[in-house]
């Protein structure tokens, strides 16, 4: 094993120990990236870099290393501030394209 992978491997582990004993998510310990769903009707995304495609219908949103697809009907940004996105309208799906920083190949 590299000595970045044993590194990654060790965060990972006290990150995961942390989020046990704090009954915290683990995205949040390390203040990454964070998506929540409310419904049907709003999704909040923190850690967005930037909106690749935004439409009524799509919103594709850059996080570090990968992109989260929105998909629906109505979809409009209500906020976007300081890499928090919340978007309102009818959610159908949401996707990911693309690995996060320090996923292992399978």
């Amino acid at each position: 094993m590299s000595k970045n992978n044993e590194n990654s491997s060790k965060k990972r582990g006290i990150v995961e120990f942390l989020s046990v004993k704090t009954a915290l998510p683990s995205d949040i310990l390390t203040g990454e990236f964070r998506l929540e769903i409310r419904g049907r009707n709003n999704c909040i995304v923190n850690g967005c870099r930037r909106i690749l495609k935004y439409s009524p219908t799509e919103m594709i949103l850059s996080i570090k290393g990968f992109s989260v697809n929105i998909s629906g009907e109505r979809l409009v940004c209500s906020s976007y501030h300081d890499g928090a996105i919340c978007i309102d309208g009818y959610v159908y799906g949401v996707s990911f394209d693309g690995k996060e920083k320090g996923e292992r190949e399978a």
